[in-house]
């Protein structure tokens, strides 16, 4: 037999970092403790670990652009001379990458005047002469020149490798021309010429009838239209291009194939270099990375060149149980377990409305069963009620501790297929949360983060689109594969999250006392829904009909002409050009009319608050009054949100499919909405219990502040008594606008809200109202302590804590950009007060659903918005009810402050 070929992978240095610098990971905080940022360095550094770890490479070198200004050049000045300056946050994160990867033992090329691209090219024609397979790890279109027998791209993120084989079945043409097709249509990016309307799709076309260029200018006259005219103007472009997209590979470049060899990394190095950017996540990959001796070359494993296939790791046992035989053995082996990890399959991701496809267990890493109770027509599946008989006992033990991935979901829909979920112990997705609020919390993202393992994509088994499938009709081969993997990295994430979180024992304590016991307080929540009034609805939608067609007449009366309102490029033309009104900002379309411009153009034109007011009311119907009524449940004609428990960095609970936090409550018409919310049963009544000034209570607790404080224990109104004090007049002389501008103040201090913010909400010059905050700060400057102090100790850690241990990493609180690091300290002391106000509520609904379950009362929870409680509970008994909840509410959690809430009932949630 053969001897395998060794394999060279080169990664293309400078491109792997500017995709990691503008990956979209949207929240998550890349920074070190000192403040330095840190994103582009880990996302490359994560990279080059998992490409080790899974392709396990006999030789890895990194190629990197020159310092000095490519050869190119001179022959033409303009090459990339479009490209903006490198962002300012990379050349130190570059210096890291090149830290890193010296104490990995990586050589890093570098040739002045060269490319990354020629680097590459020199080293894989040269490896490729010399017998080794050579994967070019880019992105970049221009490497598909180099493909040949011994020389393909692979791509890092998808496991995606390219060769000859698939250029030609791809593209039509073989690598060598490629280079043609390049120069034909330039590169904009790189200020490469090309001819002028040819794209990829016509310069291919070109090159794979005609062959090359010169072939293709031999036959010009073939050529018709617009491109015939530009291919034979631009004709010296056309070669001057192709000189550009060639990659020299003559670069004085050795290969030195000792040097390239994969070694071991200087563990002490590493480990130091981690620990400084704290990237505790990699550091227990630094041993387990470690190259594999000579004799294990055979058990490496081979990247085949698939067009689109992945690479995944081997060696699971995955179980599909459809026949009762099956199904047996595995419930002798199950009723063993005192702990496993389950997840379902169902018809729909909408958890109220879902079918039960099937359920996934596992309680050993890489292996896993699956049990079809619905599948393709045809198959063999497991009765439903069979399954529910010998299963729903399982399910509903307590002792037996159930591990899930978002189990929320999987209790919703067990609930509803007759087998209730209890013993619920850990949710992977929560779990993650509480390491990091910032972060994403898919199984297929927590999979490579942790583990270094990419899952099988749910779109391979049902879709995109028109034609999507739902889960009963894939396969059941598949489908075993597929579940049975979910549930065995489900197991896999539960032991490494259980162990992260140990090593924390405030976060753990957070997560098993209140991250943990919301979890099926939320799925009842989503269960109980609520009843909506259409009727209501329909008549407030045909009000709000008539309120637009009137606005709108006024709104072209003040254009002069009828036009869209909805069309930002009409509105614009109406506003700018028209009106003559100031275009304050410009996006990809033109002039902006978004909102925030709008607001800044109030006063200055009678047809700025009419589009507002438009704006507003149509929001409002589209949204909310004519959308409402349609996502009903049939089944149970109730409204079912969706209680998102891991979205928001500062752990307040988020609302969606629909978002009932987002209604409009400031407006009379807003507030008409609530209406609509109806108990069931007409002897029913709908309680709402709503934390009075929750926000300003912690921040009384938090700074200490005394005269704060005593205002809160003797109830006074707090916007009055602190416009009494900075004012220095008795309460009774109090002004409503001396209040008013107080209660902007007091809520703004909380948010961070500057003079120019201030300024804006309340209508006083900017200096009126810098003079304002520090009159306010003057008075109360303990309140200023307290705010310096959370910054100061965020700068030290990183990160700032809630009341109940919660954490946010805070990053640019060191930054040297003003604007960021002023936000950056909006975002650590707002945290604070937000983030305790949500383990607040958090508590109080654990505490109010433990007594509504164990003394079996009459009253739902339905909803919960930002700081108000909702109920569906008997009328007669509103009182009774309202007593022991808010007594519930103000005593969860134990403050220096007194808690107070306000009550109200009535037969909707209006009142």
């Amino acid at each position: 037999m053969p001897k395998k070929a060794k394999t060279l992978f080169i990664i293309d240095g400078h491109a792997h970092i500017y995709a990691a610098h503008y990956a979209p990971i949207s929240g998550q905080a890349f920074t070190s403790a000192s403040g330095e940022p840190t994103k582009a360095t880990y996302i490359f550094t994560q990279a080059i670990f998992g490409l080790i770890e899974r392709q396990k490479p006999d030789m890895l070198v990194v190629a990197m652009d020159s310092k000095t200004p490519p050869f190119r050049t001179q022959i033409y000045p303009q090459y990339k001379a479009n490209r903006p300056p490198m962002p300012d946050d990379l050349p130190l994160q570059i210096q890291r990458i090149e830290q890193i990867l010296a104490a990995m033992n990586i050589p890093v090329l570098r040739v002045d005047r060269f490319e990354a691209d020629d680097v590459i090219g020199t080293v894989a024609k040269k490896a490729a002469a010399d017998g080794y397979e050579c994967y070019l790890c880019s992105r970049d279109k221009d490497l598909l020149q180099l493909i040949d027998d011994r020389i393909c791209t692979f791509d890092i993120k998808t496991g995606t490798v390219t060769d000859s084989e698939t250029m030609r079945r791809e593209m039509g043409i073989s690598p060598h021309q490629f280079i043609d097709s390049l120069a034909l249509q330039g590169d904009a990016s790189d200020n490469v010429p090309g001819v002028p309307d040819v794209g990829p799709k016509t310069a291919l076309e070109w090159i794979g009838r005609y062959g090359s260029i010169e072939n293709l200018y031999d036959h010009i006259d073939e050529i018709k239209g617009k491109r015939g005219e530009n291919l034979r103007s631009f004709k010296d472009r056309v070669f001057l291009s192709r000189q550009l997209v060639t990659i020299d590979c003559n670069t004085p470049v050795e290969n030195d194939y000792d040097a390239f060899a994969l070694k071991e990394f200087n563990k002490a190095r590493l480990v130091e270099l981690f620990t400084e950017l704290g990237f505790t996540r990699l550091l227990s990959r630094v041993s387990a990375a470690a190259k594999e001796t000579a004799g294990q070359d055979s058990a490496r494993q081979e990247v085949k060149p698939v067009k689109g296939t992945a690479v995944k790791p081997a060696g699971h046992d995955y179980h599909l149980i459809n026949t009762k035989e099956k199904f047996e053995k595995f419930l002798a082996d199950l009723k063993r377990q005192k702990l496993f990890a389950f997840d379902t399959e169902t018809t729909s991701v909408k958890a109220c409305s879902a079918e039960l496809a099937g359920m996934s267990f596992s309680w050993q890493q890489h292996s896993g069963f699956y049990l079809p109770v619905k599948g393709p027509l045809g198959s063999k599946c497991l009765d439903v009620s069979y399954v529910r008989g010998k299963l729903a006992p399982i399910m509903a033990d307590e002792n037996v501790k159930k591990v899930g991935q978002n189990i929320k979901y999987d209790m919703i829909v067990m609930q509803n297929a007759g087998m209730p979920l209890a013993g619920v112990y850990f949710d992977t997705m929560v779990a993650s949360y509480c390491l990091d609020p910032q972060r994403s919390y898919s199984l297929d993202s927590m999979a490579m983060d942790f583990l270094n393992y990419k899952c099988i994509p749910i779109t391979d088994l049902i879709g995109k689109g028109r034609n999507q499938l739902t889960f009963d009709m894939v396969d059941l081969d598949a489908a075993c594969e597929y579940a049975a993997e979910d549930a065995d990295i489900t197991f896999g994430l539960y032991e490494y999250l259980k162990a992260e979180l140990g090593k924390e024992p405030g976060l753990e304590k957070m997560f098993e006392e209140l991250e943990m016991p919301l979890v099926p307080v939320l799925a009842a929540m989503e269960l109980n829904g609520v009843s909506i009034d259409t009727a209501v609805l329909r008549r407030m939608s045909v009000e709000i009909s008539e309120m637009l067609e009137k606005l709108s007449e006024q709104i072209y009366a003040h254009a002069g002409s009828v036009f869209n309102i909805d069309s930002p490029k009409q509105l614009a033309e109406i506003l700018f050009d028209k009106l003559n009104l100031q275009s304050l900002r410009t996006g990809k379309t033109g002039p902006s009319t978004d909102a925030s411009v709008l607001e800044q153009l109030k006063g200055y034109h009678p047809i700025v608050d009419l589009i507002l007011q438009y704006r507003t009311l149509g929001k409002l119907k589209n949204t909310y009054v004519d959308k409402l009524g349609s996502l009903i449940n049939p089944k149970t004609n109730r409204l079912h949100t969706s209680f998102n428990q891991t979205v928001t960095a500062t752990g307040r609970l988020s609302s969606s499919s629909p978002n009932l936090q987002n209604i409009p409550i400031r407006t009379e018409l807003g507030r008409k909405i609530r209406s609509a919310f109806v108990p069931a049963n007409k002897t029913y009544c709908i309680l709402s219990v709503d934390y009075s000034q929750v926000e300003l209570r912690l921040l009384a607790h938090f700074s200490k502040d005394r005269a704060l404080t005593a205002a809160f224990a003797a109830d006074r109104d707090i916007h009055r008594f602190v416009a009494s004090q900075i004012y220095g007049v008795p309460l009774g002389d109090v002004t409503d606008e001396m209040r008013s501008r107080c209660k902007a103040v007091n809520f703004g201090i909380i948010y961070g809200q500057g003079a120019f913010g201030l300024s804006r909400s309340i209508g006083i010059s900017r200096g009126e109202a810098k003079k304002f905050i520090d009159d306010y700060f003057a008075r109360y400057s303990s309140i200023r302590a307290f705010m310096d102090s959370v910054i100061d100790s965020a700068k030290h850690t990183g990160y700032v804590q809630t009341i109940l241990n919660r954490r946010r990493q805070i990053a640019d609180l060191k930054s040297p950009n003003s604007a960021k690091r002023s936000q950056a300290q909006r975002f650590a002391v707002n945290t604070v007060i937000q983030g305790s106000a949500a383990d607040l509520i958090k508590a109080a609904m654990i505490n109010i659903q433990r007594k509504i379950e164990s003394e079996k009362l009459p009253v739902k929870l339905i909803l919960q918005i930002h700081d108000e409680l909702v109920f569906e509970l008997p009328a007669e008994q509103a009182q009774e009810h309202a007593r022991w909840i808010s007594r519930e509410m103000t005593g969860a959690i134990e403050l220096s402050v007194p808690l107070k809430v306000d009550t109200k009932y009535g037969p909707t949630w209006l009142g």
